[in-house]
Order: structure tokens, then C-alpha cells, then sequence
């Protein structure tokens, strides 16, 4: 199945300013290849990029499942899938979604630093669409531990920890 990736309205120019860690910009368009492999590779038919995912949800009357979320499954049919994800972001988010991992990880394994583990922007993106894809498809039991191991045992499957 190959993805088909549609921009949303308009779509941003390619910026990278430097600022204080966490206040940095994502702009997805930097990561696009990464997604529209994992796309391929989960059978999700369609990324969709929204300037804003949380106004977009509103006018698809869709409930986001946490208020940081950067990227929302939608399941059209049985075998149609489109993953919606904002175009643009403030690092800071993704940050906060790592620590959330991180305090949710602890209970299981206090040994292991979560920030070491999931040191690059792209193992964080992963993160986040995989840990989309679980929550929608419910690949757990709606636990969220749950939920973040299995992400973490496809993201190493995927060989994302070896690089």
C-alpha cells in the first residue's frame, strides 16, 4: 500500500531557528519520510498535515485523547486508515510526551533513562505515532504502560534503538 500524503489548507516554508532547548520548531515536512514509512508499514493509506490538530478535531467533532496530542488515527472503514498530524510544533510538546513515557516507564523499570533512550527528535515522532496507532487500533488493554510497551518492543523490532 503506498501512502498519500495531502497538506491541509497551506503548508508552512521550512524554518530552523535555534532557540533555548524545548523551544525549538518541528516542522513535520523534516520528518515526512520516517512517517510515510511507518505509514506504509502499518497500513495507514494517508497522512493528513493540519496547521492545527486540536481545531481540526473540532470541526471533525473527534475528541483528542490527550491535550498534548500531535497526531490523531481516524479509522474510515475496516481497511482505511488516515493518520492526521500538525504540521508544525513547538518542541516542548514532544518533550512533555517523553516525560509522561518517562513516569509511566518508572513503574515498570527504574533503571532505564528514557530521555537517553529516546534522545533524537525522529525516535520521539516515532514514539508518538506508534503510540497513536496503539490508543486508536487498541492494541492494549487501553493501559497506558500497556500501550507504551508495545511501542517501545516495535520501535525495537524496527531496529529505531540501534541507531
Amino acid at each position: 500500500m503506498k501512502n498519500k500524503i495531502i497538506r491541509y489548507k497551506y503548508s508552512y516554508a521550512t524554518i530552523n531557528v535555534k532557540f533555548k532547548k524545548g523551544l525549538n520548531m518541528i516542522y513535520l515536512k523534516e520528518y515526512e519520510d520516517v512517517l510515510a514509512k511507518l505509514g506504509n508499514d502499518y497500513f495507514i493509506g494517508e497522512l493528513q498535515y493540519v496547521p492545527d490538530i486540536t481545531s481540526w478535531a473540532q470541526e471533525q467533532n473527534l475528541e483528542l485523547s490527550e491535550p498534548h496530542n500531535l497526531m490523531k488515527l481516524v479509522v474510515n472503514s475496516e481497511d482505511s486508515l488516515t493518520m492526521v498530524l500538525q504540521e508544525n510544533f513547538k518542541e516542548e510538546i514532544l518533550d512533555d510526551v517523553i516525560k509522561g513515557l518517562s513516569v509511566r516507564w518508572s513503574l515498570k523499570d527504574n533503571v532505564t533513562n528514557i530521555d537517553d533512550k529516546f534522545n533524537s527528535i525522529k525516535k520521539r515522532l516515532v514514539f508518538s505515532f506508534l503510540k497513536e496507532y496503539a490508543r486508536a487500533l487498541n492494541k492494549t488493554d487501553g493501559d497506558e504502560l500497556n500501550e507504551d510497551m508495545w511501542v517501545v518492543d516495535e520501535m525495537e523490532f524496527l531496529g529505531f534503538f540501534n541507531e
